[in-house]
């Protein structure tokens, strides 16, 4: 239940309202359901329409996702420096030595450049964030250099 980020419910007519009102699901699902769409199709194609009809929810989510590892950033940033990194040169070298829990790139690096902070961050189980310059952390965290970390343990200068 930890991985699920939200439900989207969507489907023909009053479909969707039965089974959401209707004893289908348990309250702790119902508290996760993020959004209702009316739909045309069942099955594969309504499965399709669903996805292209909630790009607006899921664009949400995903805003919303990136903030919070910002503003987690920002907080650590003014509250225990030692716990976050940011700019190339410094996430770099603690990339190299493991210290990197959550790394946080702008999408404004390009395709390239993610990919292969991608790949260092594959190597040490490192989770991966793309930022959009969408919003206002995002344009901050261009403006530090498009990359940042939040760390394992805390740095010793």
């Amino acid at each position: 239940m930890k991985e699920l980020k939200g439900i989207i419910i969507g489907g023909p007519g009053p479909t969707k309202e039965d089974f959401i009102n209707g004893d289908f699901i348990t309250n702790e699902l119902k508290k996760r359901i993020i959004g209702v769409k009316d739909l045309s199709y069942t099955g594969e194609y309504g499965l399709q329409e669903l996805l292209d009809k909630s790009q607006d929810i899921l664009a949400l989510e995903e805003v919303a996702e990136e903030k919070k590892y910002m503003e987690q950033f920002f907080t650590l940033l003014a509250k225990q420096p030692g716990k976050v990194a940011y700019g190339e040169k410094e996430v770099e070298e603690a990339i190299q030595l493991g210290m990197v829990d959550t790394l946080l790139v702008s999408e404004s690096l390009g395709d390239d450049r993610i990919d292969k902070y991608g790949e260092e961050a594959d190597k040490e189980g490192t989770k991966l964030v793309v930022i959009s310059v969408e919003t206002r952390e995002g344009v901050q965290l261009k403006e530090l250099g498009g990359i940042a970390a939040l760390l394992r343990y805390e740095k010793q200068y």
